[in-house]
């Protein structure tokens, strides 16, 4: 096999700093399992026998990012590089933390607390020598992924119970290249053994590993996995007990469950919209009507939302995420209005920046139910969308050609509820005829609006 590998300069010469002082240095890890999928490295890191104050006093630029677990962060040429020191871990807590911390160990025996074996590499690129304990390297240039923890697995995942997720992610990254996956026996069945374990890590944690799995190019592989094992339904039931639910009629082949995943797979790759396809119909499993030969989910939009507001709350996403996926969520059922007073209509209901994410979302839909569906009704009704929006007509309050402060000097009103009335009514009459909005003509309407809905005193 070829022992040289192109580096980045910056992590050369961290490893050559360290050497020209007597130190080992090695670079480890998921960037070197990458290489050999033929996958571009996500991150870079560096393991020396060197303790982390001595690190920190070979490089200008250092940061005491972990020095208590060896770690030291360095910044070279404008890049941030980890470096860890060789280290013994023993008595971990419930916060994954290790309450005993031992350097000076060989990099032999750092390598005895790594996560699975393909991530046990380790690559000198001065020697220019590999260290593979575990012989990852064959099957890896065979684009085969062995996912196997490092030593026992239940020690592996007692350890830091984020692992049973990151053996997903591992099956993520596989299937940017078409890899074969092979699980470890052992490995699968420590996870359906361990799987109250996960509760432990935060909900931060959770969410971050989740979303890299979900922007992979094969997440309804990766949750149908996690589903057959059970960890699914300990992190995210709300998807899991979908499973099963048939939707009954011709053109539903899939039962609830792998329609949200045939959906995730089809929506563009984006961390808002792979959450919205993933939760979008969860609520159908308690809205499921029998009613003669047919099935009915009514309601089940309504239900879908309060179900993701839990799942978003819970993984602590920001307000500004949250608003965005339930938004969409809320809006999936739409309809395709016709004229164009409808079709301004809905860019007002739905709001015209959310408007091409709520098209993506129903195209992934379709495909969802139907990977051979016709597509170009969505299409024609995109293109009357497109059309309306070029003519920067009115679709919100703030388009008006009046404003509240225009309403409450002509109807000699205070602030309140009566202005934002007064202000809708005008809006749904530009909606309806969009050359009356002109300060003269709305101004008109305002009169005959007051005259009709304001209490003569």
């Amino acid at each position: 096999m070829p022992t040289k590998i192109m580096l980045p300069n910056f992590v050369y010469q961290a490893v050559k700093t360290l050497q020209e002082k007597g130190y080992a240095a090695w670079v480890v890890g998921g960037a070197l399992r990458d290489y050999w999928l033929g996958l571009e490295a996500k991150d870079w890191d560096i393991a020396t026998n060197a303790f982390p104050e001595e690190v920190m006093s070979l490089f200008e630029r250092a940061i005491p990012t972990g020095l208590k677990f060896g770690t030291v962060t360095v910044m070279i040429e404008g890049h941030a590089l980890e470096i860890t020191t060789f280290r013994q871990e023993k008595d971990y807590t419930l916060k994954r933390k290790p309450g005993q911390v031992n350097f000076g160990v060989s990099l032999e025996e750092d390598f005895k607390r790594r996560d699975f074996t393909v991530n046990a590499l380790a690559y000198d690129p001065v020697a220019q020598k590999w260290y593979d304990p575990y012989q990852v390297i064959p099957k890896l240039k065979c684009k085969l992924l062995e996912i196997k923890a490092v030593g026992n697995p239940i020690e592996r995942f007692e350890e830091d119970p984020l692992r049973m997720l990151r053996a997903f992610y591992l099956m993520s990254r596989a299937g940017a290249v078409g890899a074969k996956i092979y699980w470890d026996k052992a490995t699968l069945k420590a996870i359906s053994s361990s799987l109250g374990k996960i509760l432990r890590v935060s909900a931060e944690r959770i969410r971050e590993e989740l979303t890299k799995i979900l922007l992979g190019p094969n997440p309804d592989q990766c949750l149908r996995k996690m589903q057959q094992v059970g960890l699914l339904e300990v992190i995210l039931p709300e998807v899991s007990r979908n499973q099963g639910v048939i939707q009954g009629n011709q053109s539903y082949k899939l039962d609830v469950f792998e329609h949200i995943l045939a959906v995730v797979r089809e929506i563009s790759p984006s961390p808002h919209l792979r959450w919205t396809a993933l939760l979008h119909d969860i609520g159908k499993f308690a809205c499921r009507k029998e009613e003669e030969k047919n099935i009915h989910f009514y309601g089940h939009e309504k239900v879908s939302v309060e179900l993701a507001r839990l799942v978003l709350e819970r993984l602590k996403f920001s307000r500004e995420f949250r608003e965005k996926v339930l938004h969409l969520i809320s809006h999936h059922l739409f309809s395709y209005p016709t004229t164009p007073a409808g079709l301004r209509r809905f860019l007002r209901r739905v709001g015209p920046e959310a408007v091409e994410d709520l098209l993506e979302l129903r195209r992934a839909d379709i495909l969802g139910t139907d990977p051979q569906a016709d597509l170009s009704p969505l299409e024609e009704f995109s293109q009357r969308l497109k059309k309306i929006q070029q003519e920067s007509l009115a679709f919100s309050l703030k388009n008006l050609a009046i404003n509240g402060y225009d309403v409450m000097e002509h109807l000699n009103l205070s602030p309140g509820p009566a202005v934002g009335k007064a202000l809708n009514y005008l809006l749904e009459k530009v909606l309806e005829d969009p050359s009356l909005n002109t300060r003269e003509a709305l101004l008109g309407e305002l009169k005959r609006w007051a005259t009709t809905h304001l209490q003569q005193k």
